[in-house]
């Protein structure tokens, strides 16, 4: 069995205590510590796997037509669309 030298199992330690910055480093190619590394901010990684995972979730979902509601204002029983022609109706129409 190879004997694991200090700075292999320094590596190790910094992939488990940062487990996103392993992920980030994964997805670009990009080696421990190398100048590209070094320049990447956490947070520019911490947003990018967040973006990535809500990407990857919204994919899982099926389109089902006439089903969605996401023109309705949260709270509001009518739809966007709905109050829209209201108000033109009631301006235009109405008057």
């Amino acid at each position: 069995m190879k004997k694991t030298n200090q700075i292999e199992i320094e590596v190790l330690n910094w992939n488990n205590k940062f487990p996103v910055d392993a992920w980030w480093r994964r997805k670009h190619n990009v080696p421990f510590m190398s100048k590209a590394h070094r320049e990447i901010s956490f947070l520019d990684q911490l947003f990018e796997y967040y973006e990535d995972k809500l990407i990857e979730e919204l994919s899982k979902e099926t389109y089902k037509p006439n089903t969605g509601d996401f023109l309705r204002k949260s709270g509001d029983k009518k739809s966007i669309i709905e109050q829209m022609r209201e108000e033109f109706e009631s301006e235009f129409l109405d008057g």
